[in-house]
């Protein structure tokens, strides 16, 4: 079987709409201003959705540069529950990027793709000090599961898809090399028929040959 590229894998529109009501709802009952689905590329990051709260700063689609010191980087690379209660008095995230959005909580899990690729992040952002309990974490962590779960959807859609593009492909080739055993057997057939019509053309040739010396010889 063919590995996926899951770097190039779309995700459908309608799971799109389900992610945005998601992460709208997830800001809602936790009354944070941003909740975040994101997704990784090989050199960047990007927003790929946004929940639809006020005073959320980002906008699906935004991308940023890989190695910044992001939040989410250190969950991809860790693959695990992130949570910083508050990055301006923590040494090692004070001058991380999402400072200057004024964003200094978070907390964050990985995506993953079933095959266990990295697809990204699902977050939650605060611009006060926050304790995320453990109900918090728990919500989290349950949306995460839906998502993953639809990547799963995702991924075999994909998956078949692949399969059958490569079956029409064996399919063509298999059809096209019929063909052409076709076309030699045609034309096999043929030069068997022209040298069985050329040897008779001979053997009558030299037959007529022979009568008339043997006409000549009895004159």
């Amino acid at each position: 079987m063919v590995t996926l590229d899951t770097q190039n894998i779309d995700i459908h529109q309608d799971i799109s709409q389900s992610w945005q009501e998601m992460v709208n709802l997830i800001s809602e009952i936790s009354q944070i201003p941003a909740t975040l689905i994101m997704r990784t590329y090989p050199k960047e990051i990007e927003v790929f959705i946004s929940s639809n709260t006020p005073h959320n700063p980002y906008r699906a689609k935004e991308r940023e540069r890989l190695g910044m010191g992001l939040y989410c980087e250190s969950v991809i690379t860790g693959k695990k529950l992130l949570t910083v209660n508050d990055a301006t008095q923590d040494p090692h995230w004070s001058n991380n990027p999402d400072i200057k959005l004024g964003m200094i909580a978070y907390l964050g899990l990985p995506l993953s793709w079933p095959n266990g690729d990295v697809f990204g992040t699902i977050c939650m952002l605060d611009s006060q000090p926050m304790q995320f309990d453990n109900p918090t974490k728990q919500l989290l962590t349950r949306f995460k599961l839906v998502v993953e779960t639809d990547l799963k959807r995702v991924y075999q859609q994909a998956q078949l898809v692949q399969d059958n593009q490569r079956l029409i492909q064996q399919l063509h080739k298999k059809s096209f090399e019929f063909d052409q055993l076709q076309k030699q057997a045609r034309l096999d057939a043929f030069e068997r028929t022209y040298k069985d019509l050329k040897t008779d053309k001979v053997d009558s040739l030299s037959n007529d040959a022979v009568a008339t010396l043997n006409q000549q010889h009895s004159l």
